[in-house]
């Protein structure tokens, strides 16, 4: 059977998405990945409208940490992502669906440190466009500890720490950089 680039034919009672081209799930992957994103900023923004900015904070911090944990024992045993340096991270965070939201680039320098570049965040624009400065808070507390969570699950001696985080001045460039490190 060949591979489907979309699909716009007839109903199939029998279809997998094993029956989906590499293109199309990529296509795919990356919409559900802005759908995950999409979410969390919707339920975000009610709460923050019912009852109060402080309120969604801090029920974005408990969803978070539970997504999180879902998301580790799951990714690395379907996976077979193994190990507790920070390749081990990097090959993780890969994998995350909110990571396929932006662009960024991984540079593990040596077994003890790494980096992760963020040069373009669609949420970090929403939040931009928003006005309200909550990307303050939302890069430094809510995706530190996203990051410091994924970095523990390998190797609780690992070290995250922002080396750029907003708010920028240029709307354009870097987003956000993160230092992975190992003693």
């Amino acid at each position: 059977m060949s591979q489907l680039q979309d699909y716009s034919g007839e109903f199939r009672p029998d279809f997998r998405f094993s029956d989906l081209s590499p293109e199309f799930l990529g296509s795919l992957l990356s919409l559900y990945g802005k759908s995950y994103i999409a979410i969390d900023g919707f339920w975000y923004m009610g709460v923050k409208e019912q009852i109060s900015n402080e309120a969604a904070l801090k029920v974005d911090l408990w969803a978070w940490d539970k997504i999180t944990r879902f998301e580790l024992k799951r990714f690395t045993a379907l996976a077979g992502i193994k190990g507790d340096g920070i390749d081990a991270v990097f090959k993780f965070l890969q994998l995350v669906p909110w990571m396929n939201v932006t662009e960024y680039r991984l540079e593990l320098e040596s077994p003890q440190r790494g980096l992760m570049t963020v040069t373009k965040c669609s949420i970090l624009e929403a939040l931009e466009r928003e006005g309200q400065g909550r990307e303050k808070d939302i890069c430094s507390i809510v995706d530190a500890g996203v990051l410091r969570t994924y970095a523990a699950y390998f190797n609780p001696a690992m070290r995250v720490e922002p080396l750029f985080l907003p708010p920028r001045e240029k709307k354009d460039g870097l987003c956000c950089q993160w230092e992975f490190t190992l003693p």
